[in-house]
C-alpha cells in the first residue's frame, strides 16, 4: 500500500502519464489545459503563483476529537459551517481565478452533509474538479454507506475534466470503527475503476506505542471481504510530521534534532505546478475565509495574503505573486534559494520540527534582511454585495 511519493509529474520535467498516482489526472496535455484556464481568467502565465488547488475548510464541525488534530476542528455544537450564499460566493471567486481543483476538507465535511453537496454539485456547474475529499469515515456504516456513495455520483464528485477524485479517509487517532473505513474501502474498489475514484488511508501513529492503525484497518478488511487491495489503496503517512513514520519508509531525522539548513536543502519547490503525487501549488482557505499559499497544516501565519470572503480572489492572488519571499523560494526552486539571505550562522545552528516550521522561521528571517512584510491580513469588511458586483466586474453599487 505504501506508494506515497510515486509518479511526481512536475511541469516542464518530462512527460505526464495520465491515471498514474495518488493525484492522476486524465490527460498528458494537463498543463496546457490548467494554464490555458488561468489565461482565460487573466492570470498572468508567468506570475510566481497560481494555485493549482484549494484545500477548503468546508466546516469546523467535527464528529470526532483527536488529540493531535491538525486541522482544528470542533465539536459539533461549536463548529460552524459555510453558508450557501458562501458556497455560492467562494465558488464565484474560484472561478474568477481559473482554479482547475479543489480539495474538500473540514472539520469533518460529511457532519455538513447538505452544505457538502452543495459545494460538489456547484464546483461542477463552474468547471471545478474535486480533486480530493477527506473524511474519518464515519458514514461507512452498513445502512449509509452504498446510499452516500449514490448522493456523491449524483452530485458529480466522480465528473471532474481534469483529474480523477481521491477519497481520503484519516485514521490516525479517530474513534470510527475500523469495520465502516473497510466497508467504504472496499465499496470504492468493487464499484469503481482506478480511471473513476481513487482512494488514499492517511495514518497517524500512535505517539505511546509508535503503532500504526493502517495495519489494525487491514486486518479488519480482510477478515470482512478477503486480500487487502494493496493496488488501490495509496497512502500519506508524512503529513503529522511529529509523529513515527511506518516501517518500510526511507528513514528521516526525527523533528527537533534538525537544522533548518538541513530541512532547506531537502525542501522541493512547494509553488511549481506539480501532479501526481501532490498536487501544487495548493493554497488553504480557513472557514473564516483566510487564504493561504501553503494547505499545510501548520502552514505559517505570515504566508496568509488576503481574506476571500471579503476581497477579491484576483487581488488576493496578485499580491501573493508580489511577494519578495514567494517570489524567491518559486525562483530558486524551494527553500535552498534563501541559502544566500538568510545567514548559515543561523541555518546551520537553529534546528526545528519540520520543513513547515523552518519556513516560518525563514520567514522572518528573509523579511528582517531584506526589510519586506511577508503576508497580508485583511483588515476591512466589504459589503458583500459591493464585493460580488467587483467579482463580477461591475461597478460598486450596480446590480450583479
Amino acid at each position: 500500500m505504501i506508494k506515497e511519493g510515486s509518479y511526481l509529474f512536475v511541469e516542464g520535467q518530462g512527460p505526464v502519464e495520465p491515471f498514474r498516482g495518488k493525484y492522476a489526472v486524465k490527460s498528458a496535455n494537463v498543463f496546457e489545459r490548467i494554464r490555458a484556464g488561468w489565461a482565460q481568467a487573466g492570470l498572468a502565465p508567468e506570475s510566481a503563483y497560481l494555485p493549482m488547488r484549494i484545500e477548503l475548510e468546508l466546516t469546523t464541525k467535527c464528529d470526532d476529537s483527536c488529540p493531535s488534530c491538525g486541522m482544528g476542528a470542533l465539536p459539533l455544537a461549536e463548529g460552524r459551517t459555510l453558508t450557501d450564499g458562501q458556497i455560492r460566493f467562494l465558488l464565484q471567486q474560484f472561478a474568477s481565478i481559473g482554479l482547475p481543483s479543489m480539495a474538500i476538507t473540514g472539520g469533518e465535511p460529511f457532519t455538513a452533509w447538505r452544505a457538502l453537496l452543495r459545494m460538489i454539485e456547484g464546483a461542477r456547474e463552474h468547471h471545478i474538479d474535486i480533486s480530493k475529499l477527506t473524511t474519518n469515515g464515519s458514514w461507512g456504516t452498513l445502512g449509509r454507506c452504498a446510499r452516500v456513495f449514490e448522493r456523491l455520483e449524483k452530485a458529480g464528485f466522480l465528473d471532474g475534466r481534469l483529474f480523477v477524485p481521491l477519497l481520503m479517509m484519516s485514521i490516525g487517532e479517530q474513534t470510527t470503527p475500523l469495520e465502516s473505513v473497510a466497508r467504504i474501502l472496499h465499496h470504492a474498489v468493487t464499484h469503481y475503476s482506478e480511471r473513476e475514484l481513487n482512494v488514499a488511508v492517511s495514518s497517524l501513529a500512535d505517539p505511546a506505542t509508535r503503532e500504526h492503525k493502517v495495519d489494525d484497518l487491514i486486518s479488519a478488511y480482510e477478515r470482512a471481504y478477503g486480500p487487502f487491495p494493496h493496488e488501490r489503496v495509496h497512502s500519506t503517512m508524512r503529513v503529522y510530521l511529529n509523529n513515527q513514520r511506518l516501517g518500510g519508509q526511507a528513514p528521516v531525522h526525527r523533528p527537533g534534532h534538525t537544522s533548518v539548513a538541513r530541512w532547506m536543502d531537502h525542501c522541493f519547490d512547494c509553488f511549481a505546478p506539480t501532479i501526481g503525487a501532490y498536487v501544487l501549488p495548493t493554497s488553504l482557505l480557513k472557514n473564516n475565509g483566510d487564504w493561504y499559499t501553503c494547505a499545510a497544516f501548520n502552514v505559517p501565519e505570515k504566508l496568509a495574503f488576503g481574506n476571500l470572503l471579503r476581497e477579491r480572489a484576483t487581488d488576493v492572488i496578485a499580491r501573493a505573486a508580489a511577494s519578495p519571499y514567494v517570489q524567491r523560494v518559486r525562483a530558486g526552486g524551494g527553500l535552498k534559494a534563501l541559502h544566500d539571505v538568510v545567514s548559515q550562522e543561523f541555518t546551520r545552528n537553529t534546528t526545528c520540527t519540520s520543513f513547515c516550521d523552518s519556513c516560518a522561521l525563514l520567514i522572518d528571517q528573509f523579511d528582517k534582511q531584506t526589510a519586506t512584510t511577508t503576508g497580508h491580513r485583511t483588515p476591512m469588511v466589504i459589503p458583500p454585495a459591493a464585493l460580488l458586483a467587483r467579482t463580477n466586474g461591475a461597478a460598486p453599487g450596480s446590480q450583479p
